[in-house]
């Protein structure tokens, strides 16, 4: 018995011992600068563990406000680099980390280059009917063989793509998922061990089962990757006329760069989208390769092709730069192609260029640093003027540098700015460069990325590959540093392409109402029919020609309560519900008593005391739902009203069951004048009724009773001017 007691007594301890809640943390950002991070919440005897500034990310313990001093607005127990601390709760920002905005669906196929056309016919000489993306998702739904059809394979994609268009791509092109993907159980333990999520897996099994030498290595970023793709807004360009990829018709930068949405952020900046081996290279390791280094020149030269850049009085100081800023070449040489092409530009010929009144030649700037547009004293500069004035030192010339005179210095000081600035700085991927997103950065998340091409890393990458392919070393020691996020979706594609409207622009029951009326952004509604109704026709038209319709035409009723479904899809496979919900209702009362259950007053013949303003619909629906199995409203002309039109004194209601057709004469309060609204128009009437100039009859003189007391009297002028007034409506 003690033994039983005892062990009672230990599962109590045990059980009140378990915490019952458990903190959540959210992500949140620095919204401020040079905001600092406290070890008490408090100014006053506190010590700074951090200063930082907008964008950085941190977590918060909890959404509960701490009292403090010296902040305003409370304080907040936050985590940032593994340590506790507080920030004022002013300077914090939280994240939403939902997918909104994020395309997460799968894919079977996808365009692998820029600007992919297709085809009306499988031939290149066919007419183009739309250019594609990288990235894009397209589902192959034939294949056909064309010899001589300038497709180099021969074999060209019959595909669907922006939801129903179809055309032909040659398949070059075309990335099918099932090619890049293995499975290697032994491997994938392997990867899973390092950290490697499962849905990197096949990818990485492929790529090492192609190149046993490559090195994959996880970097666990500790970010939620909605909170980077939020954190990224705004800060990513690229060349593109769909809507759907960008956030405004209007360029950010020069005539064709616009800024992208979140979805194409999120697209880009998933790792698991580029994890094939032309674009996986935008995660490889940007140090100097000691072991490479009698292939470098060669490499760097493959990077230019039949280039202007390829000669070696280019192609050398490359080599050197890398070697001296202990830098790959190979990432040089790519850099400057992705900046001024492989024949180079004005920014690298030494081109004269006017600034400030004044003409200058002989300056080179090969990573257009500092090249943007500028308007200076009222005077507005190209991107690649700023830059050769930024070479020349005319510009941001507080530095230590040299001017950029010659070839040898301008590549020189240029890969330093980039080791310096980027390689040794955290930033030493492609990837990070453009994402700065690495816990070892030395800078800030989300700011000083290179490039605001969201593409870059991608058409970098594969300038890399593409030389050491050329190269025959692809079988080397390659090793990549590939990011890992937190709440990653299952997959991500670029955003659905085509118009995206989704809406209806009528929905309708043949012979009944819906409840609300019908408003394009109101999906659910309500509709009463008799309970001798078997069958209703349900009508519904979309917003868009391109959108299609599902669930209407005529539905058979089964049961006194359904729901009935209509689906409009947009063309690009956007999908929105409207549902109504049918009741079928009992019609075998009398008229007067579908009245009384209705809510309305009779009086003999007359329905009175309707609020001005009442709509024909408002009050169809609530007499269906009462038992009326058919009704129909007629104005004081005798014409059917229907729908928002509003109910007015003198027009009729007939109302029918299954036993009985009665018709009524409709009295809205305070509506003498049969327009539907109280106005100064009815005060005045209801005056000269008091006055005995011209009387009231019939309808108009119980609508002119607001008072309810069978009179016509001051009181009632009283209210009615109330009532215009807006001091007590009627």
């Amino acid at each position: 018995m003690k033994k039983n007691c005892f062990l009672v007594l230990l599962f109590t301890v045990f059980f009140f011992c378990i915490p019952i809640y458990a903190n959540a943390s959210y992500d949140a950002i620095i919204d401020g600068s040079s905001v600092r991070i406290r070890d008490k919440a408090t100014t006053d005897n506190s010590k700074i563990l951090y200063t930082v500034n907008y964008n950085t990310s941190i977590s918060v313990v909890d959404k509960t406000l701490i009292e403090g001093s010296g902040c305003d607005s409370k304080w907040y127990k936050i985590t940032y680099k593994n340590k506790t601390g507080y920030v004022c709760s002013k300077y914090v920002r939280f994240v939403d980390n939902t997918y909104s905005g994020i395309n997460v669906i799968d894919w079977t196929s996808r365009v692998n280059s820029n600007n992919v056309s297709v085809r009306q016919t499988p031939s290149t000489s066919a007419k183009s009917i739309d250019t594609l993306t990288l990235g894009a998702n397209v589902k192959i739904t034939g294949t056909t063989t064309s010899k001589n059809s300038g497709c180099d394979s021969n074999t060209w994609y019959q595909v669907k793509y922006y939801g129903n268009k179809t055309g032909y791509i040659c398949s070059n092109y075309v990335t099918t998922k099932t090619d890049i993907m293995a499975n290697d159980d032994a491997y994938a333990k392997t990867l899973k061990d390092a950290g490697f999520p499962d849905s990197y897996i096949p990818y990485l099994t492929y790529l090492h089962n192609k190149y046993p030498n490559w090195s994959f290595t996880p970097k666990i970023l500790n970010k939620n990757f909605a909170s980077a793709v939020s954190g990224e807004e705004g800060k990513n360009y690229m060349q593109t006329t769909n809507d759907n990829y960008r956030t405004s018709n209007k360029p950010a930068e020069g005539s064709s760069w616009f800024r992208v949405n979140s979805g194409v952020i999120a697209f880009y900046l998933d790792p698991r989208n580029w994890l094939n081996e032309e674009r996986i290279f935008m995660f490889e390791k940007l140090d100097y390769d000691s072991s490479l280094e009698s292939q470098y020149l060669d490499l760097v030269k493959a990077v230019f092709g039949s280039g202007k850049l390829a000669d070696e009085k280019y192609t050398v100081p490359m080599v050197n730069a890398g070697k001296t800023n202990k830098i790959s070449p190979v990432h040089i040489a790519s850099r400057i192609v992705q900046e001024v092409s492989a024949n180079g530009s004005d920014s690298t010929n030494g081109t004269e260029f006017t600034f400030k009144n004044k003409k200058y030649s002989g300056y080179y700037n090969f990573f257009n640093i500092g090249a943007y547009e500028q308007t200076i004293d009222n005077v507005k500069y190209s991107a690649i003027t700023r830059g050769l004035a930024y070479a020349a030192k005319l510009i941001d010339s507080s530095d230590d540098r040299s001017v950029w005179n010659n070839i040898q210095t301008a590549i020189t000081e240029g890969s330093r700015f980039l080791a310096n600035g980027y390689v040794n700085k955290g930033q030493g991927t492609l990837y990070y460069q453009k994402f700065n997103v690495s816990p070892d950065a030395y800078y800030n998340s989300y700011t000083h990325q290179y490039m605001t091409n969201i593409q870059a890393p991608a058409t970098e990458g594969n300038k890399s590959y593409n030389s050491y392919k050329k190269a025959n070393l692809l079988n080397g020691l390659f090793i990549f540093e590939i990011p890992v996020y937190n709440n990653m979706p299952e997959y991500t594609s670029l955003p659905n392409s085509g118009d995206k409207d989704n809406n209806l622009k009528s929905l309708s029951i043949d012979g009944y109402y819906i409840s609300p009326n019908f408003d394009k952004d109101v999906l659910t509604y309500e509709a009463w029919v008799p309970s001798s109704v078997n069958k209703i026709k349900v009508n519904a038209t979309a917003s868009s020609s391109k959108a299609t319709t599902t669930g209407t035409g005529e539905i058979e009723l089964v049961n006194d309560e359904a729901d009935i479904t209509i689906t409009v899809t947009a063309e690009t496979g956007d999908e929105k519900k409207y549902v109504i919900s049918i009741n079928r209702v009992n019609d075998s009362t009398p008229a007067e008593d579908v009245l009384k259950s209705a809510n309305l007053n009779v009086n003999g013949n007359y329905i009175v005391k309707i609020k001005n303003k009442t709509t024909v619909s408002d009050f169809q629906n609530n007499l269906v739902k009462s038992g009326a199995s058919n009704l129909v409203i007629r104005n004081s002309k005798g014409n059917t009203i229907s729908g928002n039109d509003k109910v007015t004194t003198n027009s009729t209601l007939t109302i029918t069951t299954s036993i009985e057709t009665k018709t009524f004469t409709l009295v809205v309060n305070g509506d003498t004048s049969g327009d539907g609204e109280v106005t100064i128009l009815d005060l005045l009437q209801i005056q000269k009724h008091i006055k005995g100039v011209k009387k009231l009859s019939s309808a108009s003189l119980l609508a002119g009773d607001t008072s309810n007391d069978n009179n016509v009297t001051i009181l009632d002028l009283l209210q009615v001017q109330k009532h215009i007034k807006g001091v007590k409506p009627l």
